[in-house]
């Protein structure tokens, strides 16, 4: 819909109490005109929670200034502000938004998804004082420009920040930048290009769920904070995990190159593991064991060596998809070449693998008995006797 030009009918507000909850507009063109104009929906929707915009285009340079007559001071009840794709071909001359902070004073939950936004302004993060959930992903934000944003007093209120896909190059300089959120307990910076993990880094005091996915990191290092109870760290180039974490509770580290599953000791209280498309070979009721409080994992599409120890320990246990949840079918044999793409729990390994020690033990015992025999024979018909004679 295109409503660049749409003007509001003026009809009376008591005439029309719509009980509408969500108004969404998707491949619509607007206006900053149009936008004033729309603002004044508020007064008849005043049940309306959540207003988005997907994929629209913005003719204009951000001056919503409407006439004093038709300001709009706030929201109303809307909580929730979702705006996605959204295209303004004046991009570089967008002014800043200050005719709008107030709007947005009582606003809980923003997405501004893939929209090009590189900076929020200093003034309008603390002008944003319930705003409890912020999702800017896939935009342009650096750590210069986000220590703008992050500045003292800004997001008073903020628990979960969503910066995935950005262009976030150090770890150490975002966690000190978002020392200022308080009350930050979710951080989400997955998909962005950081250097190596240093030793040490600082982070706000209350996290508890940080995504590290898909950054290309190659260690983890005692950076991560301590008082995580949900780790992220998929798609990486991890080759062990080493480090102690003593309140976590879920940790997500598939497609990475473990070998094998982690010291349980390390996480007292985890319950929940997935470890999928790793290079791990096998498992055992020791290694599992280890993880005293471990309710669920999930370690299928590894290179799963089938081995006597290996098919021995799943055949004594039937209940295992109870702990792992995509048992049997994600757990195939890689090796050997015999059972290459078999099920593990349909796997059965021939004699000669299992019992190799009881064989050659059987074929030594038998040897010994065959001389035994051969010398008594000997004995018995003088063929030592016969041997010198012949020699």
């Amino acid at each position: 819909i295109n409503v660049a030009n749409f003007r509001f009918s003026e009809l009376s507000a008591e005439e029309i109490n719509a009980p509408m909850k969500k108004l969404a507009f998707r491949n619509a063109d607007l206006t900053d005109e149009s936008f004033n104009e729309l603002l004044k929906l508020l007064r008849y929707t005043p049940e309306l929670l959540q207003a988005e915009f997907d994929d629209c285009a913005l003719d204009g340079v951000g001056d919503f200034q409407p006439s004093e007559s038709d300001i709009v001071r706030e929201l109303g009840k809307v909580e929730t502000l979702i705006i996605r794709r959204l295209h303004i071909p004046r991009f570089y001359s967008f002014n800043d938004l200050r005719s709008v902070y107030s709007l947005l004073e009582k606003v809980k939950r923003i997405t501004v998804e893939n929209s090009k936004v590189f900076l929020v302004p200093c003034e309008f993060s603390q002008r944003l004082r319930s705003l409890e959930f912020l999702d800017l992903s896939e935009n342009l934000m650096v750590e210069e420009y986000l220590r703008n944003s992050a500045c003292e007093g800004a997001w008073p209120s903020l628990q979960t920040l969503i910066l995935s896909q950005n262009y976030l190059k150090s770890i150490e300089r975002t966690g000190e930048i978002l020392l200022t959120l308080k009350n930050l307990t979710d951080l989400d910076i997955s998909r962005n290009s950081f250097r190596p993990m240093p030793d040490t880094c600082r982070w706000p005091p209350k996290m508890r769920f940080l995504n590290l996915s898909s950054t290309g990191i190659w260690a983890v290092k005692m950076c991560i904070p301590q008082t995580l109870e949900v780790l992220d760290v998929s798609n990486n180039n991890l080759d062990s995990f080493s480090l102690f974490l003593p309140r976590l509770r879920e940790l997500y580290i598939s497609r990475n190159k473990l070998k094998t599953l982690p010291d349980g000791s390390l996480f007292p209280v985890l319950l929940v593991m997935k470890i999928r498309e790793n290079a791990l070979s096998t498992f055992s009721k020791d290694q599992l064991g280890s993880f005293p409080k471990l309710e669920t994992l999930e370690a299928g599409d590894n290179h799963f060596v089938c081995s006597c120890e290996l098919l021995s320990f799943t055949l004594g246990q039937p209940a295992l998809s109870q702990v792992l949840p995509d048992w049997p079918d994600s757990y195939l044999c890689n090796s050997p070449p015999r059972l290459h793409g078999q099920r593990v729990q349909e796997a059965r390994p021939s004699v000669l693998e299992c019992h190799q020690a009881l064989l050659v033990s059987g074929v030594c015992c038998a040897l010994l008995l065959l001389i035994l025999l051969i010398a008594g024979l000997c004995h018995h018909f003088h063929g030592l006797w016969y041997l010198r004679m012949m020699w």
